[in-house]
């Protein structure tokens, strides 16, 4: 009988361990998502607050994080040699893009329109260049330097990209 009962003691403890060393990584804060990758992607998504890189974005109430357009850490054709984190939020018909591109062997330090395409412009006190339809959706697109990353917001309109990069 003694042999039994501390068969069942030790079976306990094993379940316990187990069940605690696999729950380690489990949240239930189900307004926010953490994920990063091994090739220098990150993202971080905590009401309303997004850090994409190390580059921080106010996120407008009503948009929803769309987690199957996430992107980290992916192969970009332009700029040569470098990756970006893609993040997208969803508000009904309107969604807002936050990219940034950044490389292992470069930090960029300028950007300059493209002829007829894009103009410099200043977005909540930020130099860059903005595009009217860069993606042929008719919305607008700002990019500017941060820390030797380039940063691009896509949104339904100007207003809504300055309460983004704030």
């Amino acid at each position: 009988m003694k042999k039994i009962l501390m068969a069942g003691v030790v079976l306990l403890a094993i379940c316990i361990t187990i069940g605690a060393v696999s729950a380690e990584g489990w949240s239930f804060d189900f307004s926010s998502s953490d994920s990063t990758n091994s090739d220098g992607g990150q993202v971080k998504f905590d009401n309303g607050k997004l850090n994409l890189q190390g580059i921080d974005f106010t996120i407008p109430d009503g948009y929803k994080e769309n987690e199957s357009a996430q992107k980290l850490a992916e192969k970009a054709d332009d700029p040569k040699d470098a990756k970006y984190s893609l993040c997208s939020f969803i508000n009904g018909d309107k969604e807002i893009i936050t990219k940034v591109y950044f490389s292992d062997n470069t930090q960029y330090n300028s950007l300059t329109p493209e002829d007829g395409t894009s103009v410099e412009k200043t977005m909540a006190g930020i130099k860059g260049i903005y595009f009217e339809n860069k993606y042929n959706d008719n919305t607008p697109t700002f990019e500017f330097i941060k820390d030797g990353k380039i940063v691009e917001v896509n949104g339904p309109d100007d207003a809504t990209i300055e309460s983004v990069i704030k």
